[in-house]
């Protein structure tokens, strides 16, 4: 079948293009589905049809022949629908498993000529796959007895639980691969697990916004910036565009969702912050407080852009903090009153040169920080146990832990379950694959939502 395509616009001899993810285009290293793989690659100029089937078989199998690298050679089919378009089906010569987790193949037509007979630039725009054991979503139950895999994904997203009925989900996955720490664009969706679809969005999908004063806020427990003219928005009941004077450096929901905690100056301002309290039902602010968020908004180490100032609401207080100033670490920690409606200093038990983010139990009497440890108020319980959840209305936090066999020779994973306040720790599971995340918790607390590449079932 023709896909129609504006071959007088191009400006490369090629496009190579995925027929899965059609955003997804040379040149490009990308990570790709475990099924067979269509492409679709569309020509400037009418080629021999013969010589691009060659060049493309004779690249991929000098690609094969670089050693330990992880290429193979791809089983390929060629269906053209004229001289400028042609359908290409790449098939792995062996599945994935999980003593081989990922191969990579390369799509490249140099070396194919024109019609013509002319050859095609040196280095056209090529496409490298890199296909991986997709991550899914299992639930597990307390015990460690029982496990369910919630999804049946091809291609590997990252995943984040948006709610304790594990209705929803954000998944992404990057538009680029590469091992190291750019920050490539993201594609987006929400994952419905009920009705087992993904909804594309055509933007960001966020948890904490920043950026214009005009944005989307769902009640779902996501942000993203209002679409630009003419893009498509899925329609939703629980959507509310929001819009506030000046510019956002940080909105979160409230605990219930019903509010947004946000931190609102110019474009240019960057400091000594107005904190905002939005109400989703009215469609208003409710309450401002110029300049009570003192400090400057701090800057990532990795690109020197602005962080989001994010904002922790555990029912009782919301939390945030500001940097001293532009060189400095420090923070400066503030924390609202939700009885009061008034914002004062924080002093949480963590170092000012720390991150003071923390996990607290539901009722707020115990917080577990990343950078300090368990604490009871002011009171230190344990250090710091591992990245978890509380389990709804009680004092036990449920988290995994890096272990290693008596002989050091093998690490994994154990799934532990501590007792606040019995101070008592115990292993639900133990020996669980390194690709073992934990996503959330259900509302009753029976069951854990964690994501891996390996069957749990089997590894039980």
């Amino acid at each position: 079948m023709e896909i129609p395509y504006a071959y007088a616009a191009m400006q490369e001899d090629v496009v190579i293009r995925s027929d899965e993810e059609p955003r997804l285009q040379s040149p490009m290293r990308t990570i790709v589905g475990t099924e067979p793989q269509g492409y679709t690659l569309f020509f400037r100029q009418p080629m021999d049809r013969s010589s691009v089937e060659q060049a493309i078989r004779d690249n991929a199998q000098a690609e094969a022949k670089r050693e330990d690298l992880g290429y193979v050679e791809p089983l390929l089919t060629f269906h053209w629908v004229h001289d400028q378009q042609l359908h290409v089906l790449a098939e792995l010569p062996q599945p994935k498993t999980s003593e081989n987790e990922w191969a990579e193949y390369r799509l490249h037509v140099a070396g194919a000529k024109t019609a013509k007979g002319s050859p095609l630039a040196e280095e056209p725009p090529d496409f490298r796959a890199l296909v991986m054991l997709p991550d899914q979503v299992w639930r597990v139950s307390l015990d460690g007895k029982e496990q369910e895999k919630m999804t049946d994904w091809t291609v590997s997203y990252n995943t984040t639980m948006l709610d304790e009925d594990a209705r929803f989900f954000l998944v992404s996955r990057y538009t680029r691969y590469c091992e190291c720490d750019a920050r490539y664009p993201k594609l987006y969706w929400l994952y419905d697990n009920q009705a087992k679809q993904l909804i594309s969005y055509p933007g960001e999908l966020l948890e904490h916004y920043q950026g214009e004063g005009e944005f989307v806020a769902d009640r779902r427990g996501f942000f993203f910036a209002t679409p630009p003219a003419g893009a498509e928005e899925p329609p939703s009941d629980t959507a509310a565009t929001v819009k506030v004077d000046g510019y956002v450096y940080g909105a979160s929901f409230s605990k219930d969702r019903q509010r947004l905690l946000m931190a609102i100056g110019t474009a240019e301002q960057r400091k000594d912050l107005d904190f905002a309290v939005y109400d989703l039902e009215a469609g208003k602010i409710e309450l401002r407080l110029p300049g009570v968020m003192q400090g400057v908004v701090a800057r990532s180490e990795v690109d020197d852009s602005l962080v989001t100032v994010r904002f922790a609401d555990d029912g009782q207080q919301v939390t945030f903090s500001m940097r001293e100033h532009e060189e400095s670490y420090a923070e400066k920690r503030y924390r609202l009153d939700w009885k009061t409606g008034t914002v004062s200093e924080w002093n949480p038990p963590v170092p000012a040169d720390s991150w003071a983010g923390y996990a607290a139990s539901d009722d707020g009497m115990y917080q577990m920080y990343l950078t300090a440890g368990l604490f009871k108020g002011t009171e230190a319980v344990a250090d710091y146990l591992g990245q978890g959840f509380w389990l709804p209305g009680s004092h036990q936090y449920v988290y995994v832990k890096w272990e290693s066999t008596s002989d050091m020779q093998e690490s994994f994973l154990s799934l532990h379950l501590f007792d606040a306040d019995r101070k008592q720790d115990r292993v639900l599971r133990t020996g669980l694959p390194s690709t073992f995340h934990l996503l959330g918790v259900s509302r009753d607390g029976n069951w854990l939502y964690v994501s891996s590449n390996r069957d749990l079932a089997a590894s039980k």
